[in-house]
């Protein structure tokens, strides 16, 4: 019997990194395109809600608030999340390609 799926919130900082996705996506390969992806992202949260302890810690997170902290790989995208109190929290959806530390700088400085 499969595991039950935990639950999930996407955080602001994730819709935004959809918005940006998808918006390259649909501009540079048409909406086909951007469907199979998010169908993409889609499957790959499912998994993550099932298996939380699947993905493992990004480098540039390693030693940054204990192993709570995981990425997924999804295609080209990188999907950062974190488990806590049995929710799943999606932090970041970004392409792989992108400077994750360079990201969450920039994040970090619009927030304070």
């Amino acid at each position: 019997m499969p595991a039950a799926l935990l639950n999930y919130r996407i955080l602001p900082t994730a819709r935004i990194g959809l918005d940006e996705l998808r918006s390259y996506v649909v501009h540079s390969f048409g909406w086909e395109a951007w469907r199979q992806t998010s169908t993409q992202i889609q499957d790959t949260i499912a998994h993550i809600r099932q298996f939380p302890e699947s993905g493992h810690v990004p480098v540039e997170l390693e030693g940054f608030g204990d192993d709570r902290y995981r990425q997924a790989l999804s295609g080209k995208n990188r999907i950062i999340y974190q488990l806590r109190n049995e929710t799943i929290f999606i932090h970041l959806v970004i392409d792989a390609r992108r400077d994750l530390q360079a990201l969450l700088q920039r994040i970090v400085l619009r927030l304070m």
